[in-house]
């Protein structure tokens, strides 16, 4: 394990593999690096592989949660720097979509392509409209910071798991997620009301989506202009953790279509 201290905060990160090309992964919410274990042994024979937890999660500490996706981009950017690397393809998980989406649009220069797993574009409400996601996560950030918000966030982060997932899989990523500060997960989780869809549309790179959602293609055509779509079976949320071979494929493709 490498740090690097950036701006308030003690970064934790692996860098492995080889190859010129970086593939930097960002996980999702209360979430850590090593669940992208899967992707980065597939990956590291022939490209180097970054991954990271971000400010206040897994093995990273902060004095402060992040101010936005844009401070966790920030963040990735200080690490490439740290290490030469000048350009990197960022995949992103759930929570850690708004952060990838943020480098792709403020690090055009330096990103070749996105990869966003089973996460969520977010477009702001028309003036008086309602906003049902921002409704539901006012609610969990309610019960995250009440006295049965341990209990609430276990639950919570069960269910981001089908029904196949192995039990220790959950059971550890359940246990990661409890240990995260709950002002960390409590603005981690207010992250996902940005407008995503806007900073989307910034993103000149080539778009790999995937999803374990219903069918969302006509809202994604909408926010990318050079995207991929790939739906995969037999997965909850957790993608990486479940139907790893299927992301790889994914992956890998992606890759080889931009050699």
């Amino acid at each position: 394990m490498r740090t690097l201290a950036v701006d308030g905060a003690e970064l934790a990160y692996e860098l492995e593999g080889q190859g010129d090309e970086v593939v930097a992964f960002v996980h999702g919410w209360c979430s850590k690096l090593q669940h992208w274990d899967a992707q980065a042994q597939h990956l590291r024979r022939g490209q180097r592989v970054l991954r990271w937890d971000r400010r206040g999660m897994g093995r990273s500490r902060a004095d402060l949660p992040a101010d936005a996706p844009a401070r966790h981009a920030q963040d990735l950017a200080a690490i490439l720097g740290a290490e030469g690397i000048d350009r990197a393809t960022v995949v992103g998980h759930a929570g850690g979509g708004p952060t990838a989406l943020a480098f792709a649009a403020e690090y055009a220069d330096r990103t070749d392509g996105l990869v966003l797993v089973d996460t969520r574009l977010h477009a702001a409400p028309a003036p008086g409209a309602a906003d049902r996601f921002a409704e539901g996560v006012a609610r969990s950030c309610e019960q995250l910071l009440g006295p049965d918000g341990d209990a609430f966030f276990g639950k919570l982060y069960r269910s981001f798991f089908g029904p196949r997932a192995p039990e220790d899989v959950v059971a550890d990523a359940v246990e990661n997620a409890l240990a995260t500060p709950r002002a960390i997960a409590v603005a981690e989780m207010g992250h996902m009301l940005g407008d995503t869809m806007a900073v989307a549309r910034r993103a000149r790179c080539p778009v790999l989506w995937v999803s374990a959602q219903p069918d969302d293609s006509a809202i994604v055509r909408q926010a990318f202009t050079d995207v991929m779509i790939g739906h995969v079976v037999g997965s909850g949320h957790f993608v990486q953790l479940e139907v790893p071979e299927q992301l790889n494929a994914m992956i890998g493709v992606f890759l080889a279509a931009r050699a």
